[in-house]
């Protein structure tokens, strides 16, 4: 009796040991071969799910988009503190330290490739709606009130910046000062510390 697969399991698989692959090595790095050796199947297991390189790649850049976005979600359906919430996106354990890799690998692909482009306007515009969603239920006010939505932006510059900095000066920017310059935006925007 033939092994039953079940296609989308193998397929997820795949894509899990590329995003680690990438995390740790980079895009350059990543081949056929050592996703498969990593996921203990020959090749064509891989291209059998891929057509192609850049297929996979650009799967493992919407899956560190998606994990990130649920990771906040459950963090803020936990009904955590905002600042606490932040700690899904930020660079503060290792879940968000290794998405912050897989995405920096990427970036430059978002700025040169038109579906990497979309894939990044698409997730921003979904985190967009979650911080907003987010804020205007802590704030008590309508989501589409008009400072909800400029509170939201600011808290999206402020959270990529400071992930962006903690990913190039993890020493400067400990977990402490990351938490220290997103409760003064939260403050700003009128949360108290923590939100």
């Amino acid at each position: 009796m033939p092994i039953v697969v079940d296609r989308e399991e193998r397929r997820a698989e795949v894509v899990s040991v590329a995003f680690d692959l990438v995390a740790e090595k980079g895009i350059e790095a990543l081949t056929f071969r050592e996703i498969a050796a990593a996921n203990g199947c020959s090749t064509s297991i891989v291209s059998h799910y891929f057509r192609n390189k850049n297929e996979l790649l650009f799967k493992v850049y919407q899956v560190a988009n998606a994990r990130a976005g649920e990771r906040l979600q459950e963090a803020h359906a936990a009904g955590r503190p905002l600042l606490e919430c932040f700690d899904a996106i930020l660079p503060v354990g290792e879940a968000s330290r290794r998405n912050w890799r897989v995405w920096l690998a990427f970036w430059s692909r978002a700025h040169l490739e038109p579906a990497y482009l979309e894939e990044r306007r698409r997730a921003a515009e979904g985190s967009l709606a979650l911080y907003r969603a987010m804020l205007a239920e802590r704030l008590g006010r309508p989501e589409r009130d008009p400072q909800m939505q400029a509170a939201a932006r600011r808290l999206i510059a402020a959270v990529a910046g400071i992930g962006l900095e903690a990913c190039f000066a993890p020493d400067d920017w400990t977990v402490e000062r990351m938490h220290e310059v997103l409760a003064a935006q939260l403050r700003d925007i009128g949360l108290a510390e923590g939100g």
